[in-house]
């Protein structure tokens, strides 16, 4: 990556966008990425608008290639590198200016993570938010903040943030595998491009002991919790099972109901996580015995008794209602599509 200057950008410009990226590295190789800054945007706008250009570039020079989460990183001096993901205005420069005096900073925007768990440090300016203004882009070194450490980077700990101003003490607690990769998709830069997404991500959350969740109010109260995130013991992981769409599909060409196109998806205790044209959603209840019933060309009435047989018979109302009521939303948003033999469910 590099930031070029067009011939009529002033000194005084050059200095700036020079201090505030003094100390950045981006560990990730983007030989190719080049962003130039022109004249006549006021200097604190243009060098807000300059981060997030640089991110872009950055986080698109990678696509298909890494896992690029929105997220905080920093990393023990072994290298061992705890990412916090989570939304804008999540706090996530807070924390990594809190944090970051303690640890090595990686990064307060993205943290990027190839399939052996290295991580690709992009350590850009702190973009601190200010009431008068743009954001201050401010240089990690200015800011406090410590050096990457001289060891590898390597992922340790993935963690959700959930910031409530009102907790007083931060709690950590253990996310199943289902929920976690729902937080996380919408936290990812290009993962429609990476290869099976889903199962990607249930991998990479076995790879470092599952994934947690940190509910805190003020960044200051997670530094004690770094180390206790890095030393976790190993435990037991959701079991997950990937889904072969593709096989399925063939299986079922002639009866009444078909999947829909679908990227990838993946079953963990009792849920079905489906990516389709670029969407993702999470069947629970009788929906994943309808879904997966319909992948192994079960008819109407199959799907009817094979609900009942794992669910029992409905308190209220008649089974094959509520089963069409689900065909019937499954198909609405793309995940079940009708064969010629449909007539029956119709007119059910």
């Amino acid at each position: 990556m590099r930031i070029s200057f067009a011939a009529d950008v002033p000194h005084e410009t050059r200095r700036r966008v020079v201090d505030a990226w003094a100390d950045a590295t981006m560990t990730a190789d983007a030989v190719d990425a080049f962003v130039e800054v022109v004249s006549g945007d006021p200097v604190e706008s243009m060098l807000e608008r300059l981060s997030v250009r640089v991110t872009l570039a950055a986080l698109g020079h990678q696509r298909g290639e890494l896992v690029m989460m929105h997220a905080a990183g920093v990393a023990a001096e072994d290298g061992r590198v705890v990412a916090f993901v989570g939304p804008s205005g999540r706090g996530k420069t807070t924390l990594s200016a809190a944090l970051g005096a303690h640890f090595g900073y990686v990064s307060d925007e993205t943290v990027a993570v190839d399939r052996e768990l290295t991580v690709h440090a992009y350590r850009k300016p702190l973009s601190k938010v200010r009431s008068d203004g743009p954001k201050e882009q401010v240089a990690p070194r200015r800011a406090g903040l410590m050096d990457l450490p001289a060891a590898p980077l390597r992922l340790s700990a993935l963690v959700l943030l959930d910031r409530q101003p009102d907790v007083s003490e931060p709690v950590l607690t253990r996310v199943p595998v289902i929920d976690a990769i729902a937080e996380l998709v919408p936290q990812l830069s290009y993962v429609t491009d990476l290869e099976a997404p889903l199962q990607r991500l249930a991998a990479l959350g076995d790879a470092v002991g599952g994934v947690w969740r940190v509910t805190y109010g003020e960044a200051s109260s997670v530094v004690p919790m770094v180390p206790e995130l890095l030393s976790a013991s190993p435990s037991a992981v959701d079991s997950w099972t990937p889904l072969a769409p593709v096989e399925a599909k063939a299986r079922i060409g002639t009866t009444e109901f078909r999947w829909g196109p679908v990227s990838d998806a993946i079953a963990a205790d009792g849920s079905v996580a489906v990516m389709s044209d670029g969407v993702l959603r999470v069947l629970a209840g009788i929906g994943p015995s309808i879904w997966l019933g319909i992948s192994r060309g079960l008819t109407f009435d199959q799907l009817v008794g094979q609900t009942i047989a794992d669910f029992g018979r409905p308190p209220e109302g008649d089974a094959s209602d509520l089963v069409a009521a689900v065909i019937d939303e499954l198909v609405t948003v793309g995940l079940v599509v009708r064969g010629d033999r449909s007539s029956r469910a119709r007119t059910i």
